[in-house]
């Protein structure tokens, strides 16, 4: 009667436990693809890699391999072992393993089917049994197999039989050989811990190597391999890795970068593991490539060390979408991302935001600013130009061409340094950058941290007539049908009108023909930019635009461990690095390249903005007379216009420029300066040394003293 009653209540149970209509999640998990900017080029594949096969199509071999390794009686018992599921019974009650017993029917119930969970427990095996049984019932042999030799998984992130092939020989199934196919049938059992390469002495591999010859041995045993054919075999060699994406040491960074975006849209590292999505990004693979090559060169060519950094990035200003940009030596040697990561100082290259606030304030080019070389400013503040010959007073454009320091200190102060920071981050500067406050009257010559990522997206303003789109690297995502899955939020917002633009286009298009930025030039390309160059130079930078690229270029040196700055003096041979230098030569062979072939479009035009405004410093008086006037108040020193620095009077000395542009030179006589405009009362037109070095040179080009000596840029603060 009890076995009776046991019989009712097992029938019971099976007919109350279905063959599950769902599957499980990761049971039918796909890869996700992310490509470059043409849409079909792989930049990586992350996550589950499926190819389903019909088992036609699946050798013989292949077949007998795995089911000697995981269910040799499949073809001819019903979907559970009856010892095996004794025993599985027995360890599971006592806390065992939940896996023991298991035909590949009960495998596939438990991976494949939704419904079953893997506690250790007796009621979670019988349902798994229950459902085995059902399935031995109900399905063909055939279906069964074919269904598991396609969602197995063996390892190397392949489901299946097809993605096993290629993840571990680079070949399709049916070209699979037996000592091949017995490595992948070994493989199921513990996948997660077999490797198939390194010295056989490994304790993993070694275990592999049983576990291949126990299937060997059992397709011998089978009948299904000849005992002169099992004498042949020999443990295969694997690649590897099987990947069609082509690791050129960037593509590390790129795809940290959009799994950085997707974790911002709320996608997970799981869900890109299993979902299926195929990933359209902004990078143009050529021009990325480029970039790596492009700094190896420049490296070489200037005798750089190794503990220089490079960040360039380049962005569509019509999209917002990084095309490019460089991330270091190699992901496997550097995981430290230099352009996305590598925030140094951006010194001058901010000084066009400033100049962006005052434009959308209405205040014209035109007006004037006193650039002596020395000012002092509230709070004991008192910035000084790079060059005591740049004392005078400047308009806008003036100022910007020659990266005048007090002129732009003096403009902040006007337009508001809280002003400024606003159209700093409408521009692309990240909202919580640290130091990026009204509060420090040196806002305006760029004391915090940005990244090239970040300048890149600044100018992309400029670049797009004065809007603004977020800077990304994502341009669209689908399912693997090519539905859109999720809308990307990047929006196009007016930051100033087109015409204001226009007017700072025109004062960096000053930069590149005739200021700070010569060497940014590319030939009949119009394009506009800014140099940077930090205090102790620990840093330098250009960047730049046209209409269809903005780019940023920024360099720096560091100590090994990234811990602390260090300074560029002294260099490849270079006094002082500036940004005119090595970063604007860069920029131009970068820009070169990237917009080689395509059409010469023109730079957003003058607007004529605005108004002089009413504080504007009056120009300086010309003097006609070279007597010297009654001492009865001392005379000014450089930069000091009727003012001493601690606000007493003093008289300004007939000597002073007739204009700001074209100051006139005194004689040649007295003491030379040094770079830094040292000492006081030295004669900056005066050769210190024959030849004379590159930074005097750059300030004045075609002495005769500078005959034997390139021009090594303009000074610091540039």
């Amino acid at each position: 009667m009890l076995i009776l009653a046991l019989a009712s209540l097992v029938g019971v149970a099976y007919w109350k436990t279905p063959i599950p209509a769902a599957t499980q999640a990761a049971a039918v998990a796909q890869e996700s693809v992310i490509y470059y900017d043409d849409g079909k080029t792989p930049l990586a594949r992350i996550g589950t890699k499926r190819e389903d096969v019909k088992l036609k199509d699946i050798p013989d071999h292949v077949q007998k391999a795995v089911l000697a390794a995981e269910d040799r009686g499949f073809e001819h018992e019903p979907g559970v072992s009856p010892t095996g599921v004794a025993r599985a019974l027995f360890k599971t009650a006592t806390g065992g393993d939940v896996q023991g017993g298991s035909t590949i029917t009960q495998q596939l119930a438990r991976n494949y089917y939704a419904g079953l969970s893997q506690e250790r427990s007796v009621s979670r095996k019988l349902k798994e049994i229950l459902i085995s049984i059902r399935l031995g019932n109900e399905r063909k042999k055939d279906e069964i197999l074919n269904l598991y030799l396609n969602t197995v998984a063996f390892g190397r992130d392949s489901y299946g039989i097809q993605a096993a092939a290629r993840a571990y020989f680079r070949t399709d199934v049916k070209h699979l050989k037996v000592n091949q196919a017995a490595l992948l049938a070994a493989m199921i059992q513990r996948p997660g811990y077999f490797v198939t390469t390194g010295p056989d002495s490994q304790p993993a591999k070694k275990a592999l190597i049983y576990r291949w010859n126990y299937v060997l041995d059992g397709m011998v045993k089978e009948g299904w391999l000849s005992e002169a054919e099992r004498a042949q075999q020999k443990f295969p060699q694997t690649v590897k890795v099987w990947s069609d994406v082509q690791n050129t040491g960037q593509t590390g960074y790129l795809e940290q970068r959009v799994r950085n975006e997707l974790a911002a849209l709320n996608i997970s590292d799981q869900d890109l593991a299993r979902g299926g999505f195929r990933i359209y990004t902004t990078f143009n693979e050529e021009l990325q490539n480029y970039t790596q090559k492009l700094v190896k060169q420049v490296k070489a060519e200037n005798n750089l060390d190794g503990l220089i950094h490079f960040g360039l990035t380049a962005v569509n200003p019509k999209t917002g979408g990084v095309v490019a940009a460089y991330g270091g030596p190699g992901f496997t040697k550097q995981q430290f991302d230099d352009s996305f990561q590598g925030a140094v100082q951006p010194g001058s290259s901010f000084k066009p935001v400033v100049l962006a606030t005052a434009l959308d304030q209405g205040i014209s080019l035109n007006t004037t600013v006193n650039g002596a070389y020395r000012r002092v400013f509230p709070g004991g503040y008192a910035p000084t130009n790079d060059s005591t010959s740049e004392n005078g007073v400047y308009n806008l454009v003036q100022m910007t061409q020659h990266s005048i320091n007090t002129a732009y200190v003096d403009l902040g102060q006007k337009v508001g340094l809280d002003k400024v920071v606003t159209m700093a981050k409408k521009m692309g500067i990240p909202a919580d950058t640290p130091e990026l406050n009204a509060n420090r009257l040196s806002l305006p010559l760029g004391p915090f941290d940005v990244t090239s990522v970040n300048m890149a997206s600044v100018y992309s303003t400029f670049a797009n007539e004065g809007k603004h789109i977020p800077v990304h690297v994502i341009s669209k995502i689908t399912d693997a049908k090519g539905n859109i899955i999720k809308r990307l939020p990047y929006k196009e917002k007016e930051v100033f009108s087109p015409e204001v633009a226009g007017d700072a286009t025109k004062a960096m298009r000053a930069v590149v023909t005739s200021g700070t930025g010569t060497k940014a030039s590319l030939g009949a390309r119009p394009v506009a930019g800014k140099t940077g160059t930090t205090d102790m130079n620990r840093s330098a930078w250009f960047v730049g635009y046209t209409p269809q690229l903005s780019t940023a270029v920024a360099m720096w040196r560091e100590t090994k461990d990234g811990k602390k700055r260090l300074s560029l003096k002294g260099i490849g041979g270079y006094s002082q690095i500036y940004g005119g230098d090595v970063p604007a030569m860069t920029f131009q062979r970068f820009m070169t390249k990237a917009l080689e072939g395509k059409e010469i479009e023109q730079l957003p035009p003058p607007g004529n903005v605005g108004t002089v405004a009413d504080w504007a410093a009056p120009k300086p008086r010309e003097t006609t007379s070279t007597k010297p006037t009654p001492e009865t108040t001392p005379n000014c020193r450089p930069g000091e216009d009727g003012e001493t620095a601690d606000g007493k009077p003093c008289k300004v000395v007939p000597t002073a420029p007739t204009t700001p542009t074209t100051p006139t030179s005194p004689p040649a006589t007295g003491q030379p300066c040094n770079m830094m405009g040292r000492p006081d009362g030295c004669n900056p037109n005066l050769p210190p040394g024959d030849p004379a070095p590159g930074w005097w040179c750059a300030q004045h080009p075609g002495n005769a003293a500078c005959k034997d000596e390139e021009p090594d840029g303009p000074g610091s603060g540039r």
